[in-house]
């Protein structure tokens, strides 16, 4: 059973997003005893269908990665644009810190010359 996109699983059970298993099945088992399928099969399918919804990996998933109100969130593109405008800050101290490091590989002998001594 397939919920369609614009039925939101979460406010068919009245359940928040960030609900456990136990509140969404505890949830589910009061709308069922609530509407029975003898009763109102129509809204038992769409209960049905929305707990079997908010199970299915996908959507698990889906709620991991995707933020909930995307319109609050910059497109990264325009935040990427943006970050691409300002010019990088460089310290003082991280041009200074450049200049410390070794331009050659080092051949084990170490810095301080130790290759040079001879066993007395």
């Amino acid at each position: 059973m397939e919920t369609s996109p614009t039925i939101d699983p979460f406010a068919v059970l009245g359940v928040s997003i960030e609900a456990t298993e136990e509140e969404v099945r505890g949830r589910y088992l009061d709308l069922v005893r609530q509407y029975p399928p003898e009763r109102d099969p129509a809204k038992f399918r769409e209960i049905r269908a929305a707990f079997d919804a908010i199970k299915d990996p996908l959507l698990i998933a889906q709620r991991l990665v995707v933020v909930p109100n995307e319109d609050m969130v910059p497109k990264w593109l325009d935040a990427i644009k943006d970050e691409e405008r300002k010019p990088p800050i460089l310290t003082p101290a991280f041009i200074l810190s450049l200049g410390n490091r070794d331009s050659e590989p080092r051949d084990g002998a170490g810095a301080s010359g130790e290759a040079g001594k001879s066993n007395e």
